[in-house]
């Protein structure tokens, strides 16, 4: 309707702009081609090769989007949003080259830094993110971003923090944006909100039609909360469909975490030969990660499966090459992490490494790595004739295995105390796990003290549907007041 050929190719892109929320490719790239017909003016040129490239970064064409992205950064008023956009698709892809030039150009960005190497003065990155958040002035699109740069930094809590605002705020506004909630699902389930990672996972699963890439990331951080709580068969058959999606070479960081999901899957199951398969396929041949950021958290699980297998020298390098390689600023979780392989692959020398791995409390940000440690190092003094030492450390994972519902690790725990003289409880089941992942997302905004109908402004339900499911909630808590409801979360660790 525009009769002036500038003003319908700049409508076009205003267009092209708002499709990019859709997560439709095919319409953005077709709104960008008609207004590149109509016009040659360079800003709107620029900023329709950012639109498709923003959109693709959801697709599994990285080298496409890449291109794109590249050439809309020649724009001066596009850039920083450009290479911030492909630092996503370089993160998805994996790929050394992909990091490097995306590197090349963050002329000091904090975010594109840490994407494209989360490793690097990790210190510094993590110490500006409280004034990046402030700045953010509550824009829920900064706020996931800066999510994501927590969680990649492995400042967990704090990413989960940020993503819970960010989500409420996108709620708020209507419908989220297509592809919204893949990193908040991975910061959740290593967080031990396990529930809520199941949740953002069906919650994107709802908008990746048509996108295999993205529908692949669904599928693999579905995946992991049902290895961990030892729903193995569903679990794999996630995993499979997420590295049957995409080509595990060309988009890295997805194929490592479906294959960690398969892995752990493999460990609860106790095939470690399996479970040796899947961490080791995390590095290459060589050594180095598959995935420069998603690789180093199966360090610890590729030693355990080595000791079970009599992988025990190709696991202790790739410990090493790994310890090099983070030499510099590691994470307390990669850290504690590193601790533990070292103790499962020398036992002549493993007291110190579990101390070290159990001695920092930022440790308790990742709930479920924790009891692991605490369930090795227990193992360990029983073997070492060390009982009573043992006893304390037994109760303590045995009790955040049972309310995360992660029960092959619960039955391992068990096993051990009762070999360590002690008959433990029958496992009940956490009441907050028992309930679906809905209830328990409405239990937290409950406890936050939210009344029914914010609730459901934020979930899209009827208050009348919110205050049903607390009805059915109170009893399985055994609370009669929604101002118990803190004090449940933190019993369960969830507050």
């Amino acid at each position: 309707m525009s009769p002036a050929p500038h003003d319908r190719a700049r409508r076009l892109v205003a267009a092209a702009r708002e499709a990019v929320a859709t997560g439709q490719p095919h319409w953005v790239r077709e709104l960008a081609a008609r207004a590149g017909a109509l016009t040659d003016d360079p800003a709107l040129v620029a900023e329709a090769s950012l639109r498709v490239g923003q959109v693709l970064t959801l697709s599994a064409e990285h080298d496409t989007a890449l291109t794109l992205l590249t050439r809309a950064a020649e724009d001066p008023r596009l850039r920083r949003t450009a290479v911030g956009l492909a630092s996503v698709a370089g993160f998805y892809s994996g790929d050394e080259d992909h990091r490097l030039a995306v590197r090349a150009q963050a002329q000091g960005d904090p975010w594109t830094l840490a994407v494209t190497d989360p490793t690097e003065a990790r210190s510094e990155r993590v110490a500006a993110l409280p004034a990046l958040v402030e700045r953010a002035d509550g824009d829920p699109a900064l706020l996931n971003s800066l999510g994501a740069m927590a969680w990649l930094l492995d400042e967990t809590a704090l990413a989960v923090r940020i993503f819970d605002d960010a989500l409420d705020r996108w709620r708020l506004r209507g419908t989220l944006p297509t592809g919204l909630g893949c990193t908040a699902g991975w910061a959740y389930l290593d967080h031990g909100l396990w529930a809520q990672a199941r949740l953002a996972a069906t919650n994107t699963a709802s908008s990746v039609a048509g996108l295999p890439h993205l529908e692949a990331a669904v599928r693999s951080l579905e995946a992991a909360p049902l290895a961990l709580t030892g729903r193995t068969a569903e679990a794999r058959t996630a995993a499979s469909a997420a590295l049957s999606l995409v080509d595990p070479h060309r988009s890295r960081a997805v194929a490592v975490r479906a294959r960690w999901a398969l892995g752990m899957a493999a460990v609860a199951e106790g095939d470690q030969t399996t479970a040796y398969e899947q961490f080791r396929l995390l590095f290459t041949p060589d050594g180095d990660p598959v995935h420069y950021a998603c690789s180093h958290a199966g360090v610890a699980e590729l030693a355990a499966a080595a000791v079970r297998t009599g992988h025990h020298a190709e696991a202790a390098a790739i410990v090493e090459r790994t310890e090099k390689r983070l030499a510099d600023d590691p994470s307390p979780r990669m850290r504690a992490l590193i601790h533990r392989a070292h103790a499962l692959l020398d036992p002549s020398r493993a007291e110190p490494h579990f101390t070290s791995a159990l001695a920092d409390p930022a440790g308790r940000q990742w709930p479920f790595e924790r009891a692991q440690i605490l369930l090795d190092h227990a193992e360990w003094l029983r073997r070492a004739h060390r009982i009573t030492d043992a006893r304390p450390l037994l109760h303590t994972a045995l009790e955040t295995f049972r309310r995360l519902g992660a029960h092959p690790w619960t039955d391992r725990a068990q096993a051990e105390l009762r070999a360590a003289g002690v008959d433990p409880a029958p496992t009940a089941p956490d009441a907050l796990t028992s309930l679906t992942p809905q209830q328990q997302h409405i239990i937290r905004l409950a406890a936050k003290g939210l009344s029914n109908r914010e609730i459901g402004e934020r979930l899209f339900l009827s208050p009348r549907t919110v205050g049903s499911h607390l009805y059915r909630s109170f009893p399985k808590l055994g609370v009669t007041a929604r101002s118990q409801l803190r004090d449940v979360l933190e019993a369960s660790g969830q507050s």
